[in-house]
């Protein structure tokens, strides 16, 4: 069998492409300028937008208000404070006047707080979105069964009681749709339309590559899928990530590769530059980082040895990581990688049940899950460790002597967080 063809075969390639993604952000920089110009151009700018999240939180003085996180038709993110008597409004539309004084450009791009008035309810909106939604928690009776499924299938962000739930059990990357999940629902449809489409290539069409027309199949349903729930980031990462990595399949390059890692995250930092400041797609783009340094060490395990190896990996790896942004650590924490394995079958059997009806037979047992509280303490990564965790994991890609100092680093800062318990 041939080898393999690399990416890039001289460095002339590698700084034709840096160039090439150095224009492109140039240009789409100076389009997000011009959004950003238009946005300030009156002290108040009234737009409509959708309720991504809301949670109550009260003042000082003991009065209750609620933070909104919205997402304006017009491309930009805000949090904003309203002290009326709201109703759950979550995910739907409001018309919202913002006001823009004091909103940098590097504010506008990464997501900002502003002062709002006028919040108007706007008409809920009929969407196959809200209908797919309403069917999901038609079969469910509990708000956090509801919330995990919405999340799970339609990418709504959850409450910030549910998220502390969550997070106790450390499996907060199990929730945001990516190529975990992206992943799963191209190997269902594939395992699916396969079997149908064998039928009639046999039959009427023998000369057609069946891989190809199978994963175009997929991949145009998935982006219909995509389109439906919206773009986050660490779903615009996966599916741009899935399209570039069968494009380089069917011409024989190298898909699992730092090469195709890198060149993805610099097209989709070129093209959309607000995911510089999203801390869901670094992490996102973390998580692959380590999978794939697992891979380059380990080439020659078998598919079992692979799957339990890359998840207690991926959990010890990325704590240093996570632990920088979020300090929490509880003890339940520690069963992250046993559920991940779990979600591997939970995942798909949920994903049938709900299309048959049954969404809720599990419930009982999954309130119960979520209903544990366990031990909880704060375990922070200092700078100074983070940056020598960096470099080190960037060594790793070279030596696996490096990989084994890596591995010890995060292991040691594990054990340390279990301690503190």
């Amino acid at each position: 069998m041939l080898p393999k063809l690399n990416l890039f075969e001289s460095r002339r390639g590698i700084w034709f492409f840096v160039s090439a993604m150095l224009a492109l952000l140039s240009l789409n920089l100076y389009l997000k300028y011009q959004d950003y110009s238009h946005f300030k151009s009156s002290k108040i700018y009234r737009t409509k937008a959708s309720v991504l999240n809301q949670y109550p939180k009260f003042s000082k003085r003991g009065k209750k208000y609620f933070v909104l996180r919205l997402k304006s038709d017009d491309g930009f993110k805000l949090i904003t404070t309203n002290f009326g008597d709201l109703k759950d409004i979550k995910g739907r539309r409001v018309g919202v006047a913002v006001i823009t004084k004091n909103v940098d450009f590097i504010e506008y791009l990464k997501g900002f707080f502003a002062p709002t008035f006028d919040l108007e309810l706007l008409e809920f909106e009929d969407s196959f979105k809200n209908s797919l939604k309403s069917r999901i928690d038609s079969q469910h009776s509990h708000k956090w069964t509801k919330e995990l499924f919405e999340a799970l299938f339609l990418a709504i962000p959850v409450s910030k009681e549910f998220r502390k739930r969550v997070s106790n059990l450390g499996i907060n990357h199990l929730l945001a749709i990516s190529g975990y999940h992206l992943g799963f629902l191209y190997a269902i449809v594939i395992f699916v339309i396969g079997y149908i489409y064998r039928f009639f290539q046999l039959r009427y069409f023998p000369y057609r590559n069946r891989n190809f027309d199978l994963s175009i199949f997929a991949l145009i349903l998935l982006g219909f899928y995509i389109y439906i729930i919206g773009y986050t980031p660490s779903i615009i990462r996966s599916f741009s990530m899935l399209l570039f990595g069968l494009f380089l399949y069917m011409r024989w390059y190298k898909i699992v590769s730092f090469e195709v890692l890198g060149v993805s995250v610099l097209f989709l930092l070129s093209i959309k530059p607000e995911l510089f400041f999203s801390v869901s797609f670094w992490f996102s783009v973390s998580g692959i980082f380590f999978i794939y340094l697992f891979l380059h060490h380990f080439k020659g395990l078998n598919s079992l040895k692979v799957l339990l190896g890359i998840n207690f990996w991926v959990y010890i790896a990325m704590i240093p990581v996570v632990h920088y942004i979020f300090p929490l650590f509880a003890s339940w924490q520690v069963f992250s990688p046993i559920l991940s394995l779990v979600f591997v079958i939970f995942y798909p059997l949920e994903l049938v049940l709900h299309l048959v009806g049954f969404g809720g037979v599990l419930d009982p047992y999954l309130l119960k899950l979520f209903s544990l509280e366990g031990i909880h303490t704060a375990v922070s990564t200092p700078v100074w460790f983070l940056l020598i965790y960096v470099l080190l994991s960037l060594g790793a890609v070279f030596s696996k002597r490096v990989f084994y100092l890596l591995l010890l680093s995060s292991s040691l800062f594990f054990l340390r967080a279990v301690f503190l318990l």
